[in-house]
């Protein structure tokens, strides 16, 4: 594969020719040719899709089951298995809107909340008991943060993380948006000190305070805007 190239790379080994593709799978996370998570979102919302489908008779459509129960159902199932991997990556505005819109397109559908019902997304959220996407990206993103910072020197998730590059000169433009810049507004967003957090040693519990209320904050702006 050649990401950033005019032509797909030719690799001889031996007699045999290495094949090119434009994407592949590793580790469960998409490698595309195009630099885009496009294709990731495509994969992780079909599978997220499929993963709801599967207990709709045993779930989704029996009565008896409260909102609460059902919803302790949906996050593992839905959540995890849209996210997964999303700790590492910087999404641009308008792919957090498309999961955001998934999101709420099944809540409403697997807790049989209708257009015809007249019930804003706000009212779906609380009634269900969850928040929107954009903060659940926040939160996962904030962990995997909070995970690498304390880490000891010399891993290689936090020598990435806080490395700077000796020599060389940025290309003229504004520069692509780094995985570090992504925190930054993350913590920005959530009302957090970019400038202390990670720089010295601070209780786990009080850290993860600090978060949920910076969390609650933004949601509670999301709401306001909508």
């Amino acid at each position: 594969m050649g990401q950033d190239v005019n032509e797909l790379p030719c690799i001889n080994i031996d007699d045999n020719v290495l094949e090119s593709v434009h994407e592949f799978v590793y580790l469960g996370s998409t490698i595309s040719d195009t630099l885009s998570l496009d294709t990731e979102l495509n994969r992780h919302i079909g599978k997220a899709a499929t993963t709801l489908a599967r207990p709709t008779k045993r779930i989704w459509k029996i009565v008896k089951l409260t909102v609460h129960t059902k919803a302790q159902v949906y996050i593992p199932c839905m959540v995890s298995r849209l996210l997964y991997g999303s700790e590492s990556c910087t999404l641009r505005s308008r792919q957090e809107t498309r999961l955001n819109t998934f999101h709420m397109w099944n809540l409403r559908r697997n807790f049989d909340i209708t257009c015809k019902n007249d019930v804003t997304n706000n009212t779906v959220l609380e009634r269900i008991g969850v928040t929107s996407m954009f903060t659940l990206l926040k939160q996962r993103g904030m962990q995997w943060l909070g995970h690498v910072t304390r880490m000891e020197d010399g891993h290689i998730p936090k020598d990435l993380l806080y490395g700077e590059l000796a020599s060389g000169k940025k290309p003229t433009g504004r520069p692509d948006l780094r995985f570090k810049d992504a925190c930054k507004l993350d913590l920005k967003h959530i009302n957090i000190d970019t400038k202390t957090w990670g720089a010295a040693p601070v209780d786990r519990s009080v850290r993860r305070c600090k978060m949920q209320k910076g969390l609650q904050q933004l949601e509670d702006e999301l709401k306001r805007q909508t």
